[in-house]
């Protein structure tokens, strides 16, 4: 069954007033905003809440946005993502051919062929919250493959150094914390901090925020997690969901 916009903007609505109430820290310090995040690239059913967090503390006065997700259709490309995405909720997101070809240039990334589908799945589940939370004009997506030469990693870096004070930026990734051994919330918060800001060498998209962080002298901060072995999934699962911003 397909969900009407209507319906849709009123679920994106009720996760926005729920970590409102549920997040005590959901509202940044005084004179300081977040322009970097981490969300999970997950089911909704987990994730939504974190969704709404993340974006809600977005600056909101930047009105552009790269996301940054990972995949495997292309191991040693970056790929552009080339789609038009909308109407959502009456708006759409188009960047020009010109803008498009110059991102995928600047990279060396390749622009996505129409039937690769795997980065618009990727998107589903972010675009209801970028049209109801966030002031978003102009959005560009881009997919690290598995295998991304480091070549390639420093020329999206150096893109990203010349474009922050424009963009706000979310990487799309869940993480895998070590062992599988139940442990308390702290412990568990301080190991999924830990990693985010040490990360191992073969977790792309996490080795990627720490390098955006080192340009923008910022330490993140883990703003709420999920355990799905907290809603009946074996505890034995390693996947964390996280909102964490910088």
């Amino acid at each position: 069954m397909t969900v009407s916009p209507e319906v849709m903007a009123e679920q994106v609505m009720g996760y926005v007033v729920w970590a409102s109430e549920l997040i005590p820290t959901l509202q940044p310090p005084p004179n300081k905003s977040y322009s970097i995040a981490i969300l999970p690239q997950g089911p909704h059913f987990y994730t939504w809440l974190l969704q709404a967090a993340g974006y809600l503390l977005l600056d909101a006065s930047k009105k552009n946005l790269m996301i940054i997700s990972q995949q495997s259709d292309d191991p040693k490309t970056i790929l552009v993502d080339s789609t038009s995405y909308g109407p959502i909720f009456w708006q759409s997101w188009e960047n020009s051919i010109a803008k498009t070809n110059a991102l995928a240039k600047s990279i060396g990334g390749k622009i996505t062929a129409p039937e690769q589908k795997n980065l618009f799945e990727q998107m589903l589940f972010q675009l209801p919250f970028l049209r109801v939370v966030t002031n978003t004009e102009s959005i560009h997506h881009v997919s690290i493959g598995n295998n991304t030469p480091v070549v390639s990693i420093k020329k999206l870096m150096l893109w990203i150094k010349k474009n922050m004070s424009k963009y706000n930026i979310v990487l799309l990734t869940n993480i895998d914390i070590i062992g599988s051994v139940r442990s308390k919330k702290n412990d568990e918060e301080k190991q999924i901090a830990k990693l985010i800001q040490d990360p191992l060498s073969n977790i792309t998209i996490l080795t990627l925020f720490q390098n955006i962080l080192k340009l923008d002298k910022k330490k993140p901060e883990v703003i709420a997690y999920v355990n799905p072995g907290d809603f009946g999934k074996t505890w034995s699962l390693t996947t964390r969901y996280v909102c964490a911003v910088a």
